[in-house]
């Protein structure tokens, strides 16, 4: 196997897949990044057995093969080379060596027969989504989805395709997210499915900032989609999500609207001295005044306050800073609404007059 490539057409793809490498996996070979060629390119393959992903540049091939070599040690070299280096591969005698200019590396290889790859999908649907409409429904969805819970089916992101919406919803727990969007169902698809959270993140770093279609090739056990030269195949949470729609409360009487930019930097005023364990924050409500205080067990104290639009006389409740904080981040607006019930209801979160993205965030007992 020998073969030549520029450094940076092959830097970017390298970087983009090494974020599924399993560093202290148990199979040593998910270590490693798959180099394969063929006749006029590279292609380059990680995976942790759940996600898969893929990448391929330009090369000139003298002798096509395949062979894995660990990905961070390849990677680093990669960068540390300097712009418009040209590097040589060749496999010999258990060896992957390297050579660029006066620089020489010997990295250590493990077979490709030992790689596992995820079998391509026999059967599946497509859905199309603008890539604006999937970066923005991610952005305001991906902060709610839950870590190591053992209630495993809330560890990844539930992506909903309707007759005429799709939907990102997650939840951990103690507050849910949902995104949606407008959808032409031409397919006539009903489908819901659980992508883990680890496909989810390496999804939202394959979006771009650029206007283009992202389609999604969903299957029975897996998803995969394309975005360039980068490709990502990820295995589906084998579970059912909550009744989401049950979660989210109706006919809520106790209103306020703030402007988003105002709220947040009072908020990050005063999380400096709320509680390190519970991060919990009283709001103080009263008529078009709304007072954010925050204490710790050291006995010390932090007020701010803001104006709001409201009806309310007057009424405490408190939630999580950094929940509150997450929550301004995912809105895209100048202004976001708070409404409830009452003090110890959950309380929604959303544009003052559109639905497509809500927010519900448990209170806390102080």
């Amino acid at each position: 196997m020998i073969f030549k490539t520029q450094r940076e057409t092959l830097l970017a793809p390298l970087t983009q897949i090494c974020g599924v490498v399993e560093k202290k996996g148990t199979l040593p070979v998910l270590s490693n990044v798959l180099l394969k060629t063929d006749t006029e390119q590279l292609l380059l393959t990680t995976s942790d057995l759940d996600v898969e992903m893929r990448s391929e540049c330009a090369a000139d091939v003298i002798e096509p093969g395949e062979i894995t070599v660990p990905a961070q040690k390849f990677l680093d070299i990669c960068k540390a080379l300097p712009d418009g280096s040209v590097l040589q591969f060749e496999f010999q005698e258990g060896k992957c060596l390297i050579t660029s200019g006066k620089s020489k590396f010997s990295l250590s290889t493990l077979s490709a027969m030992e790689f596992p790859l995820i079998e391509d999908m026999e059967s599946y649907q497509q859905v199309k989504i603008a890539s604006t409409d999937l970066k923005r429904m991610l952005k305001q969805t991906v902060f709610c989805m839950a870590v190591q819970d053992v209630r495993y089916f809330l560890n990844g992101l539930l992506f909903e395709v309707s007759h005429n919406k799709l939907r990102c919803v997650s939840a951990d727990g103690h507050r849910l997210a949902l995104s949606e969007c407008d959808y032409v169902n031409e397919s006539d698809i009903n489908k819901q499915i659980l992508i883990p959270r680890k496909g989810v993140l390496e999804l939202q770093k394959m979006i771009k900032d650029i206007d283009q279609t992202i389609t999604l090739y969903v299957g029975n056990n897996h998803v995969k989609v394309q975005v360039e030269h980068i490709a990502m195949t990820s295995k589906l949470i084998d579970g059912k999500f909550p009744d989401y729609e049950a979660v989210i409360p109706l006919n809520m009487e106790k209103q306020f609207v703030a402007d988003k930019e105002t709220l947040r930097k009072s908020l990050l005023r005063v999380a400096i001295l709320s509680n390190e364990q519970y991060k919990g924050v009283k709001f103080k409500i009263t008529q078009d005044r709304l007072e954010i205080v925050g204490n710790n067990p050291d006995q010390e104290q932090a007020e701010d306050v803001i104006s709001i639009s409201t009806d309310i006389e007057q009424i405490e409740t408190a939630f999580n800073v950094n929940y509150l904080l997450e929550a301004t981040n995912a809105f895209v607006d100048d202004e976001i609404q708070f409404s409830f019930k009452e003090a110890t209801s959950s309380c929604l979160i959303k544009h003052p007059t559109r639905t497509d993205c809500r927010l519900v965030v448990m209170p806390l007992r102080i």
